[in-house]
């Protein structure tokens, strides 16, 4: 009953003041009223504080000012004390809690594509309340630490595969505004998890570049690769198998049909696509890459009497890289015959991106891009990939090999 009188009369005295408060109307009725209503709070929640802890001496002890935002602006909090300080009053915890958590949900939202000055506006209409874009950008950059230490982070000995690309955003040096090419790395680990392994900002995308990339994968750890998944870019595979060495590389099939077709008239599409699945049949115990050649070769001399440019689109001397995939069981042949999970990757890129014209800087830019692929990360790379468990012998016995080369 106590208790219940005491709340009651507290509440009371609350509404007094509120409605002192409101018959003032200068314009920061709502800042006095949290002002009071949290000072009356306190208050009680330190006398109840101090019955407990009187036996030992302790008693009240004024008050200090503390700073908290409103909804519009900064006020003053009077937050009592006790002389022992073992008060800590729990409205407090949630002002800062309540500070922390729009902090992070301004973070969250830059991450999926938003600027900063959507993020002031949402915060305005759907809160009352203004962050500035200072503020937000002060949030976004002190990401940059956090950043450079996951672009920078160990990485494991040994992945079955890298899963490579790269994907092209609008930046800004000096006055000007290019196209630049950021490559990714996507891997799958020996527990068939897959780990976004980095992204590098190179302005354009080249062997070379990727050399330059392989190497700070060395340098971070990785020491062993099965296979490397990419598109077909002059030198890739060269460079690719010279730093890892006994990787086999694999040329992306999606990419190679859809070029192929794309020089193809409309009427002939239908029986090349045929034509096509035979050459590059998957999911046979059967198939081999002898047959795989074989079945390359019937189809160039079928075609090339219509279209003559067909024997470039299949090269001989690269032939090999088109059929890597054969050498593995069945079972992952869709896993790792073309590069479609680093695509759907760089495609999560350019959602979050495509709400900015350009960014002012590759910083910039790789904040934005390395916050959303650790998002992905975090939510969608958590359980491993149970495929490549059922031939998990296979692969061991792969990297078996080259750790004996």
């Amino acid at each position: 009953m106590r208790n219940y009188n005491r709340r009651s009369n507290l509440m009371k005295g609350i509404n007094a003041d509120i409605r002192r408060l409101i018959s003032m109307d200068n314009g920061t009725v709502i800042e006095e009223i949290i002002s009071t209503v949290f000072k009356t709070l306190m208050d009680s929640e330190r006398e109840m504080s101090l019955e407990e802890t009187r036996g030992m001496g302790n008693k009240g002890n004024g008050y200090y000012t503390r700073m908290a935002r409103g909804l519009t602006r900064y006020f003053k909090l009077q937050v009592p004390r006790d002389r022992l300080g073992l008060f800590h009053p729990v409205f407090l915890e949630y002002i800062k809690s309540r500070e922390i958590e729009l902090s992070e949900l301004a973070y969250k939202l830059y991450v999926k594509g938003l600027t900063t000055l959507d993020i002031e506006k949402l915060f305005k209409e759907v809160y009352g309340k203004k962050m500035s874009r200072s503020k937000i950008s002060m949030i976004t950059k002190s990401f940059a630490k956090e950043r450079e230490l996951w672009q920078n982070k160990p990485l494991s000995d040994n992945y079955y595969f890298l899963y490579i690309d790269a994907t092209y955003v609008n930046v800004r040096r000096g006055r000007t505004v290019e196209k630049e090419a950021f490559y990714t790395v996507l891997g799958v680990k020996e527990n068939y998890h897959r780990e976004i392994l980095g992204v590098y900002n190179i302005p354009t995308e080249s062997a070379e570049g990727w050399r330059e990339v392989a190497r700070d994968l060395k340098k971070r750890g990785l020491k062993r690769v099965v296979m490397i998944i990419s598109d077909e870019l002059t030198g890739i595979e060269k460079v690719m198998t010279e730093e890892f060495k006994g990787a086999k590389h694999q040329i992306c099939i999606t990419h190679k049909k859809r070029n192929i077709l794309k020089k193809v008239r409309v009427s002939d599409r239908d029986e090349m696509v045929k034509d096509l699945k035979e050459v590059f049949e998957l999911e046979s115990k059967d198939y081999t890459q002898k047959e795989a050649l074989e079945r390359t070769e019937a189809f160039v001399q079928k075609w090339k009497v219509k279209y003559k440019g067909i024997r470039k689109k299949l090269p001989k001397d690269k032939l090999i890289y088109y059929f890597s995939y054969l050498e593995f069981p069945p079972e992952i042949h869709r896993m790792i015959y073309t590069t479609n999970w680093i695509e759907r990757l760089n495609k999560s890129i350019k959602r979050t991106v495509k709400m900015r014209n350009s960014f002012p800087n590759p910083e910039s830019a790789l904040n934005l891009i390395c916050a959303c692929l650790m998002d992905i990360e975090e939510e969608v790379y958590i359980y491993p990939v149970s495929s490549f468990a059922i031939v998990r012998d296979e692969l061991q016995e792969m990297l078996d090999a080259l750790r004996h080369n």
